[in-house]
């Protein structure tokens, strides 16, 4: 009997446990046990996606990946988004592709993910022993076996940590599968928080709640870092938002303390049409300068930036000068924001940074250092942007190590 042990019971564990079940010709000379330290598996996927759990992105592509992207790209062309959907096609899942590539499954519920995937498992004679922790994994080598050890008691012909990173510690995932890949001799790249929110400086509470479609550029020591566009939500610490978590990496990995986010809060305005509609304002509104700007942005943030531009929101918009327009017309399309940090890893959907990549064979995600020890998901140094990407890292390399373990087992077997 050729016994897995599967370090991880979250995406990409439990598909590399399906996946190799799904390939291996003799199914019943393998057991393959999925551990877990939660109470259950798959509790992070319950909240992916707002609760719907977006699966995939159409467009997932080398751009959209951060970190090794050279060695992600040989599981992303292996197990494609068209692939990964049919995987749950073939598991009765549907979906259904909605704007900038999103694919959610028709149900609009990240259980119905869940559920499939357990089903599946549960057919294919897969174990789940929950509430178990890995804390430690060696190599066991005598004249007549080899096996990989878990905890100094569970021996494996194969093992696939598959703990996730560091994010989100209430669903599991807190770094586990650095440690053990440490023990094994690994190497682990400096980590940090992604797809998160950032703390900022001075930062007016007033604001929270507002959301804006703004353009944003991430400046760092003064040197353009990255640019975005999209709803941006305004906090009582900061800034939130599909745009800024897409950044968020950036702040996350930069020493800096010299950070700064610029926003344009009125992007379908050049700076020129701009300044005639706030000079056409000036010529038409006897109103006070809190109402301004009510008809391009949102009247909150119409008092923030008066205040910003040190106009009282009790004049009379036709008293404001040129100046205070130019003042006005600056500060809309490029509002500087001091950013301090972002938010820890406890807010953070996923992990920058991980396991070095360059260990690991991209090919079947196997150990260089371990023979028999595979490494999928956040765990290693790969991680993608908002919207599916980091399902699909998660879809596409579990696949491939546990096809890979499947092809060693029927060579063996032959």
């Amino acid at each position: 009997m050729t016994k897995v042990g599967v370090i991880g019971g979250g995406a990409s564990g439990m598909c590399a446990a399906i996946e190799l079940m799904n390939n291996v010709a003799d199914s019943q000379s393998v057991e393959v046990t999925v551990f877990e330290k939660m109470t259950r598996v798959g509790k992070k996927l319950l909240v992916t996606g707002n609760g719907r759990c977006n699966i995939t992105n159409m467009n997932a592509a080398r751009s959209g990946y951060r970190g090794d992207t050279e060695f992600a790209k040989t599981a992303l062309n292996k197990f494609t988004p068209e692939s990964n959907i049919e995987f749950f096609n073939s598991l009765g899942l549907y979906t259904r592709t909605e704007e900038d590539g999103r694919v959610y499954p028709l149900s609009n519920q990240a259980s119905s993910v869940l559920d499939a995937l357990r089903f599946e498992c549960e057919r294919l004679g897969i174990k789940f022993v929950c509430d178990y922790r890995a804390v430690h994994i060696k190599e066991a080598v005598t004249a007549f076996s080899r096996k990989i050890v878990i905890n100094n008691r569970d021996r494996f012909d194969y093992v696939i940590v598959a703990a996730g990173g560091k994010a989100a510690k209430i669903h599991g995932t807190d770094g586990d599968s650095y440690d053990l890949l440490k023990m094994l001799g690994h190497t682990v790249t400096p980590i940090a928080p992604a797809l998160v929110s950032l703390n900022c400086s001075d930062f007016t509470k007033s604001l929270k709640g507002v959301r804006s479609i703004c353009g944003e550029e991430l400046i760092i020591d003064g040197k353009p870092e990255y640019k975005n566009f999209g709803e941006v939500q305004f906090t009582d610490y900061g800034l939130s938002g599909i745009p800024i978590m897409q950044l968020s990496r950036f702040v996350s990995m930069s020493p800096s303390n010299n950070i700064q986010i610029y926003l344009d809060l009125v992007p379908d305005f050049s700076e020129e049409k701009l300044y005639e509609y706030l000079v056409s304002r000036r010529e038409k509104d006897t109103g006070l300068c809190e109402n301004m700007l009510s008809g391009i942005i949102n009247k909150q943030l119409c008092i923030t930036v008066m205040k910003e531009c040190n106009i009282a929101v009790n004049r009379r918009v036709n008293t404001l000068n040129d100046g205070e327009i130019n003042a006005l017309c600056k500060i809309l399309k490029c509002w500087k924001i001091n950013v301090k940090n972002s938010r820890s890893f406890e807010y953070a959907q996923v992990t920058a940074g991980g396991v070095k990549c360059s260990e690991f064979d991209p090919e079947t995600m196997e150990s260089k250092l371990t023979k028999g020890v595979y490494c999928c998901g956040e765990a290693l140094d790969v991680d993608g942007d908002c919207g599916g990407y980091n399902l699909q890292w998660a879809w596409s390399s579990g696949r491939t190590a546990g096809k890979s373990i499947a092809e060693r087992i029927n060579s063996n077997n032959a």
